[in-house]
């Protein structure tokens, strides 16, 4: 895979400062998607990057679910994920050779964009959250959203 940003470029897309449109909750858009309720929200940068955050969720297991930050940029890649935060299950870090268990938040590096088939395959474990809204409560904070406690605890 090509190379599309720095470590340095992706934290600081991460940092930019991403300002909840009024009534946020009613704007996302819901899908369904191979089994899954799928949510989309688009939001601009305070810098002019364009965001998207999608929300996936099992029909069938709640603890099966990705809060994922993407960062639109030309096709064909159309959104790179920044940062994704995932349910309760197993994951296989391929540079490292480890395997993680539980809740585990994934982050693009640089390595993996060169060496992997995505671009946020790298996660570290969390005890931060234990359900989907608390995922996404945790992305509104880490990402520098404006206002991330707007989030009601019973959006999902």
């Amino acid at each position: 895979m090509e190379l599309l940003f720095s470590d340095q470029e992706i934290t600081a897309l991460i940092e930019e400062r991403k300002v909840l449109p009024d009534n946020w909750s009613s704007k996302l858009k819901k899908r369904m998607n191979r089994g899954s309720n799928e949510y989309l929200l688009n939001i601009t940068g305070e810098e002019g990057n364009k965001f998207r955050v999608i929300v996936r969720m099992s029909v069938s297991d709640e603890l099966n679910f990705s809060v994922v930050l993407g960062v639109k940029v030309p096709p064909p890649k159309k959104v790179f994920r920044l940062k994704r935060y995932n349910g309760n299950h197993e994951h296989f870090n391929t540079i490292e050779d480890e395997m993680i268990s539980g809740f585990h938040i994934h982050t693009a590096t640089e390595r993996y964009q060169v060496n992997s088939v995505r671009e946020e395959d790298y996660a570290e474990p969390t005890q931060r959250y234990t359900d989907v809204n608390g995922a996404l409560k945790c992305l509104f904070a880490d990402a520098n959203f404006e206002d991330p406690n707007a989030l009601q605890d019973t959006l999902f």
